[in-house]
């Protein structure tokens, strides 16, 4: 079982190689670059994947658990501020933006709990999007509620609906839903 600690300023020391899991059960650890008595964060600095490259991560330090702290060999040097390759940065951003809006578009707007677990079933098997309150799937199929029944767009394939309408009845069966 997880021990709690109560860390003070001296265990997040800047060199000091810490590690142990975050309050949400993630491993973590790395070199303290600077910490927060008052907000209780710390970032930690590891190798890059990229040579003469470094990784930060910010980190709450409030409920880490199992958490180990070795403070450095020798006194540490305090080194100048890492460079930062702006255009790797914006190039990571904007990929994440786009990652977080596809996710969001995943996500109905005014439909039920039971709506959104099967459009979540389809979606794994299936390209899917909401239109309000309507699953598209493969721009060829809709489904409106009470999502019961398939149908087609004008100028779909006929053998499309027949394929999806066996998949909701497949994942509805799965999540307990008639």
């Amino acid at each position: 079982r997880a021990r709690i600690l109560v860390m003070g300023a001296s265990d997040w020391g800047i060199g000091h190689e810490v590690s142990g899991t975050t309050a949400s059960g993630e491993a973590f650890s790395g070199s303290v670059f600077t910490y927060d008595e008052g907000t209780k964060i710390a970032v930690l600095r590891t190798e890059g994947e990229i040579i003469n490259t470094h990784d930060v991560r910010v980190l709450n330090t409030e409920g880490c658990a199992n958490v180990r702290s070795k403070p450095p060999a020798s006194a540490v040097k305090f080194e100048p501020l890492p460079v930062v390759d702006r255009a790797r940065s914006e190039r990571r951003e904007e990929a994440n933006v786009k990652a977080a809006q596809a996710s969001a578009a995943n996500i109905g707007v005014g439909v039920t709990q039971e709506a959104q677990d099967i459009f979540d079933a389809i979606a794994r098997t299936l390209p899917c999007s909401w239109e309000g309150t309507v699953i598209k799937v493969m721009d060829e199929v809709t489904i409106a509620p009470p999502y019961a029944v398939c149908a087609g767009v004008p100028g779909g394939d006929a053998r499309a609906i027949e394929r999806v309408q066996k998949v909701l009845v497949h994942e509805k069966t799965k999540l307990g839903l008639k």
